[in-house]
């Protein structure tokens, strides 16, 4: 894989083989940051925000994320293969300042450091936790104003009633329907 713009344009990320693992296509990768950047004013507010991405996997959509511009980001991922991988390709691309890597299960963590503009939900697909994860960012108050919540699902999942006041658009690439929530 690799990052398609910003200051890590043509960096390699390496990644691992298993099903387990579903890396965001380059395509839906595009798709995201055009609509923050054309839709949700991304450059106005990049330089000092910080990115939850709670099931990283390879972290490319947080990769992709600093290199254009983002200032922090938190990568959580619980499979232990996968995170001691996701911490090569961070010091690979020379990102260990400006990334926290946490290796638990997001929906048992307690504790935060940060309250975040950006959040990306991605987990996988078989398992029906995105839910469960917008509860817990919620009730953990981890949105700092007018923050942004990206959800990657299968584009025939229906989130519950009570988040769906929150969406914004969605779009749909294939069998991928991203969301995208604003909370205020």
């Amino acid at each position: 894989m690799i990052i398609s713009s910003g200051s890590l344009k043509f960096k390699k990320i390496t990644t691992i083989k298993g099903k387990s693992l579903r890396p965001t296509s380059n395509k839906v990768r595009q798709a995201i940051f055009n609509i923050l950047k054309h839709k949700l004013n991304m450059d106005k507010w990049k330089s000092q925000s910080f990115m939850l991405d709670a099931f990283a996997g390879t972290g490319i959509v947080a990769f992709e994320a600093l290199s254009r511009g983002l200032l922090n980001a938190t990568l959580i991922e619980k499979e232990r293969k996968t995170f001691t991988h996701l911490v090569e390709n961070v010091n690979n691309l020379g990102l260990s300042k400006r990334v926290n890597t946490i290796n638990d299960n997001f929906l048992k963590i307690k504790n935060f450091s940060y309250k975040y503009k950006l959040i990306y939900l991605d987990p996988p697909y078989y398992k029906d936790i995105i839910n469960q994860s917008l509860e817990k960012i919620m009730d953990m108050k981890l949105l700092e104003k007018k923050s942004i919540i990206i959800c990657e699902t299968e584009k025939n999942f229906n989130f519950d009633e009570n988040k769906k006041k929150y969406i914004i658009f969605n779009k749909i690439y294939g069998v991928v329907k991203l969301t995208f929530f604003k909370y205020i």
